[in-house]
């Protein structure tokens, strides 16, 4: 036996046994300014995205929403692609972004490790990343998960896209934990072994019985959206469920008043308040009559306070069928000019200085 090769498998081998540490450690990365910044906050605010990462000129009008324009200190949070630093490169060119600091947390035990806490207390924003909510959700009751509350408590900002996003519904996150259904798998069978919820993950302002679904338009998922808000009813969860469906490159900024703005792409508002018997027995499609649709055009406004019940269009489902285009405004006759009488028209994006 060769002295090289007795080396090569002496380093594999040293290699292998250090890899479990590596896999669930903590990376930690800055951008911008070093030193923290302490504006004060006028939220809280959330920045909801369809698909990953953020946009940069609703992102700047989201932190200038919060801090009324002073800098600020963002954290993104992840779960995996620990050497990925793409959202914090987007946001730290921003003037009104004073830092951002990437934070992957690969092992579920370092949700509580004191360097994590420190750097989300020195926060005014976090943002979730995409990936795999599944790995959010295990992240519920930990310290991570305080110090997000305790944020959106004082004032700040929070959201996030893909994965970030499904994890903000305060109804129920649809979790993935069981494996990934599309709508017409979900339709088919409500109870499919692929659907599962985690609940009491976050209670935002606002936000209250709704489900957030991503990539919404481009994987078709506004079937899948509709069976779990009927699962929320047949569970006794809620009498009305409100879901909320972005696609990518759409975003919805919803300020401390619970106007939700448009950004981009069209954004769907979805209300389940009938009968729920259609989803009530395993291995047995959907039927649901009169499913209620709000599509927000870019630059409009929903007031999730308030929750007008009017201005939407009905989708039907039978058998699993949808009655109609789901994703489509009928065309409006005359005296239906009025849509969406609750919605303002957006400020302009404001310009990067």
């Amino acid at each position: 036996m060769s002295r090289t090769w007795t080396h090569a498998v002496m380093g594999a081998l040293l290699l292998a046994a250090l890899a479990p540490a590596w896999a669930s450690d903590i990376t930690i990365r800055r951008m911008g300014a070093a030193d923290d910044v302490s504006p004060t906050l006028h939220g809280p605010a959330f920045y909801l995205k369809g698909d990953g990462p953020p946009e940069v000129y609703s992102f700047d009008a989201f932190a200038r929403e919060i801090a009324l324009g002073e800098p600020l200190d963002v954290v993104v949070l992840g779960a995996s692609y620990a050497n990925y630093d793409g959202e914090c490169a987007i946001l730290e060119a921003l003037d009104s972004i004073n830092s951002c600091t990437t934070v992957v947390i690969r092992d579920d035990q370092n949700t509580n490790d004191a360097r994590v806490r420190e750097v989300l207390q020195q926060a005014e924003i976090i943002y979730f990343r995409g990936g795999d909510q599944c790995n959010f959700v295990h992240w519920k009751y930990s310290a991570v998960h305080e110090e997000v509350e305790e944020l959106v408590e004082r004032g700040g900002g929070t959201g996030g896209g893909s994965a970030g996003l499904a994890i903000q519904g305060s109804l129920a996150v649809y979790d993935g934990c069981t494996g990934s259904t599309s709508s017409p798998s979900a339709l088919a069978d409500p109870y499919t072994a692929s659907i599962s919820f985690t609940t009491e993950l976050f209670h935002w302002p606002h936000l209250d019985n709704v489900i957030m679904d991503s990539h919404f338009v481009k994987r078709d998922r506004m079937g899948r959206l509709m069976t779990f808000l009927c699962r929320q009813q047949a569970l006794g969860r809620a009498e009305a469920a409100w879901g909320l469906g972005l696609t990518d490159g759409g975003v919805m900024l919803v300020d401390r008043d619970g106007i939700g703005t448009v950004w981009n792409e069209p954004a769907y508002v979805v209300l389940a308040d009938g009968n729920h018997a259609g989803c009530g027995d395993e291995r047995q499609p959907l039927t649901y009559q009169g499913f209620k649709v709000w599509r927000l055009a870019p630059g409009e406004q929903y007031d999730f306070m308030i929750r007008p019940h009017k201005g939407y269009y009905t989708v039907d489902v039978k058998g699993g069928t949808l009655s109609t285009d789901p994703y489509q405004y009928p065309p409006a006759r005359p005296a239906d000019k009025q849509t969406f009488p609750h919605a303002r028209k957006a400020s302009p994006a404001r310009s990067l200085r």
